[in-house]
């Protein structure tokens, strides 16, 4: 709203009637200045009433496509959608695309006495979160000869998405059971990370970040930009250290997941990518993962009577405000923040009704560079 009312300024500032009444009052000026006279100018007239309002509403109807459409969308920052794609493709730079999250996934069996065939397309899920399944299938035949009783099986996600990119240990069962096999996804399970189609947010940022790669110096937005073209990783999701932490010239870049825990596998990906010629002179930039600092949660969450319990659902919650799941909306905290335990305890109530009362056991979290992740997680279901 503050942007549209500056381009409307614009107009005004330029001469440029823009409200009803300023069209109509420049429509009488004009009419007397072309010395044209009518005898029955009261503005109660139906013939002026009517003329004025043929002239007045195209104008009206072209100054909102003006401030509304055509002036944001002349500028990076406050365009959006297919315009928003037209400036990044003059700059070389495309709205990154929807992504199916890849990554490999363990099998284990009870007996090893015979071989054993997975087929390609057993799909493997998650419980249900939020009314939400996920799932992923298998690329391939997972064979398990004879003595073996644990083989890793490379999967792929149904479906597009950072939502699919849940962390170690969500899944964890066959869509249809197999006999003594047991599968789930371990913490570095991730070889591929899923992403939606670009926002317009982080579209925006990785065009700005562009504009740096145009000189001969690689500074922090050059290395932002090439980072955040990997599938997963959000502009704002990225974070440097510039301390020369190897000597001089050099600098760590920190990277995460909007969802899910970020898998060696890509991080040594993006390392290669620079190290094999995407680097300024002399420049040594080496990306880790952002570090995390292990929380122990405590929760107390009173119910109103006759309440069914929702620990299940009050637990999911929570994780996904830690990263774990995106299966709810909920405040998603950054490195260098404050993990706000009254803000999760306002938004629990505002998602479950029938939560009477609640009380963290916790502080709030001041982080720098690290993200807190959970440790452990306790549910009290007080009386």
């Amino acid at each position: 709203m503050t942007d549209k009312k500056e381009f409307a300024q614009v107009l005004v500032d330029a001469g440029i009637p823009t409200t009803d009444e300023s069209i109509k009052s420049k429509w009488d000026e004009v009419v007397t200045e072309q010395g044209f006279e009518v005898e029955n100018n009261s503005p109660f007239s139906p013939f002026w009433r009517l003329i004025k309002a043929i002239a007045s509403q195209p104008v009206l109807q072209l100054m909102e496509l003006l401030v509304s459409h055509i002036m944001p969308n002349t500028f990076v920052l406050t365009s959006s959608g297919q315009w928003l794609d037209k400036h990044g493709e003059s700059r070389n730079t495309a709205r990154l695309s929807a992504l199916k999250a890849q990554g490999n996934v363990q099998m284990t069996r009870i007996d090893g006495s015979a071989e054993l065939v997975i087929p390609a397309g057993t799909i493997i899920q998650s419980s249900p979160i939020n009314n939400i399944v996920y799932q992923v299938q298998t690329l391939y035949d997972t064979n398990f000869a004879v003595g073996e009783l644990s083989q890793l099986a490379l999967v792929e996600a149904l479906k597009d998405g950072t939502e699919q990119n849940l962390t170690g240990g969500y899944y964890n069962a066959f869509a249809v059971p197999i006999n003594d096999v047991t599968v789930v996804n371990l913490d570095n399970w991730l070889i591929s990370a899923g992403q939606d189609i670009e926002s317009d947010d982080n579209y925006k940022l990785r065009i700005r970040d562009k504009f740096a790669t145009l000189g001969n110096f690689h500074v922090d937005a050059v290395y932002r930009a090439i980072i955040s073209e990997f599938p997963g990783i959000l502009a704002d999701n990225i974070a440097f250290e510039r301390n020369a932490p190897r000597g001089a010239g050099s600098a760590n870049a920190y990277v995460h997941l909007a969802v899910g825990t970020i898998s060696d596998a890509v991080i040594s990906e993006i390392n290669n990518y620079i190290t094999s010629g995407n680097h300024g002179n002399g420049d040594d930039l080496v990306v880790f993962a952002t570090p995390t600092q292990a929380q122990n949660i405590t929760l107390d969450y009173w119910l109103h009577p006759n309440a069914s319990d929702i620990s299940n659902e009050i637990e999911q919650f929570i994780r996904a405000a830690f990263r774990e799941n995106s299966a709810y909306k909920t405040t998603v905290y950054n490195v260098n923040s404050t993990f706000s335990f009254s803000l999760l305890a306002s938004e629990l109530h505002n998602n479950f009704p029938s939560i009477k009362s609640l009380k963290f056991q916790n502080i709030d979290i001041e982080s720098a560079l690290w993200l807190p992740v959970i440790n452990s997680l306790t549910l009290n279901k007080q009386a």
